[in-house]
């Protein structure tokens, strides 16, 4: 219960400026985005909250015809988990396109993930997925490339590859296997393999989550971790 107060605490700011928004009808734009709590804020199988809870929220508006654009943020802690110490909060600028085919939906972004702390760092990323919705299951696979490195690994290139599957549980349609698979290649350092797999629970308009993550990092942040989860969206 602890995670989920922390979670809808941050609701009335968000909400308020989405019911604003909703006001104008006839607006091409619409307002869409979450705020949660994890008992580990993980990033590609690695964790940035050192174990710890971490509160999380996300807003973003998107077009009608396919663009978007927002901003994540969310409460970390590196201060003892390698690269990047000293980190306390962290913020990620997206904007993008997608372009649904019907079988298929293809999506283009520019990320710009900042991490503020004892010292504040910046690495933008560029972005491409594909997914379908085949009804008795959900796939992406989609690919990411940092010129400059990202925070487990700055100033050294990261190109990143993922797969998602998903998969409905028969006769409990709020009730969703997610699985994640990813490798990030880096430039004059190790290559990582992440991985995850859990419990995805609707109940209204709340998320309820519990996953496995693990990354092949043989470090702290790389610890496999059980994680529990709560999303109120909006």
């Amino acid at each position: 219960m602890k995670i989920f107060w922390a979670a809808t605490a941050m609701a009335p700011f968000f909400l308020s400026g989405g019911a604003l928004y909703a006001q104008d009808a006839d607006s091409a734009f619409s307002i869409e985005g979450y705020v949660g709590a994890v008992t580990d804020f993980r990033d590609r199988g690695l964790s940035l909250s050192d174990g710890d809870v971490a509160v999380m929220a996300s807003v973003g508006a998107f077009h009608e015809s396919g663009f978007y654009f927002g901003l994540d943020a969310a409460k970390i802690d590196t201060a003892n988990i390698g690269p990047g110490n000293g980190g306390n909060f962290r913020t990620e600028f997206f904007a993008g396109y997608s372009l649904d085919r019907g079988d298929y939906v293809y999506d283009l972004s520019v990320e710009f993930d900042s991490i503020y702390g004892d010292t504040t760092q910046y690495y933008p990323e560029f972005k491409a997925s594909i997914s379908r919705d085949f009804g008795i299951a959900f796939t992406r696979v989609g690919a990411a490339y940092a010129p400059g490195g990202r925070w487990n690994n700055p100033q050294n290139q990261s190109f990143y590859t993922y797969a998602d599957l998903e998969l409905p549980v028969p006769t409990l349609p709020a009730l969703t296997v997610v699985s994640h698979v990813g490798r990030d290649f880096r430039s004059d350092v190790g290559n990582i393999w992440d991985w995850s797999v859990g419990l995805s629970l609707f109940v209204g308009d709340v998320e309820l989550s519990l996953s496995y993550d693990d990354a092949s990092l043989d470090q702290r942040a790389g610890n496999g971790e059980v994680i529990f989860g709560a999303r109120f969206y909006f």
